[in-house]
């Protein structure tokens, strides 16, 4: 998650803490970006062409 904040700085936050704390950036934030959406499980194990 990217925030972008009114004074021109910006954070970056891994999904885990943009979950934890991502209610309280929204209402500082002048915008958000925010992508842990595209996020997917990878499997166990590659399909058998990739071995």
């Amino acid at each position: 998650m990217r925030v972008e904040l009114a004074g021109g700085g910006e954070l970056l936050f891994c999904a885990h803490h943009a979950r934890e704390h991502g209610d309280k950036l929204r209402e500082i934030a002048v915008s958000v970006h925010d992508e842990t959406g595209k996020l997917v499980e990878t499997p166990a194990s590659g399909p058998d062409t990739e071995r």
